[in-house]
């Protein structure tokens, strides 16, 4: 995979599973803030080990 800007794609399945799971904690009363917050925080705690899963599978 190339290092260029990824954007959005509702065909791309993965894609699909993020905005879906983003769409059902708003059904759950989450704010969009509150959602979006949250992606911080996964981001910040993911960060490091999706680093190590690309360096294993290039």
């Amino acid at each position: 995979m190339t290092q260029e800007k990824q954007s959005l794609d509702l065909n791309n399945l993965d894609h699909q599973l993020i905005v879906a799971a983003m769409a059902n904690m708003a059904e759950k009363g989450m704010t969009p803030h509150q959602i979006f917050e949250l992606l911080e925080d996964i981001k910040r705690q993911t960060f490091h080990s999706l680093a190590e899963i690309r360096r294993d599978a290039q």
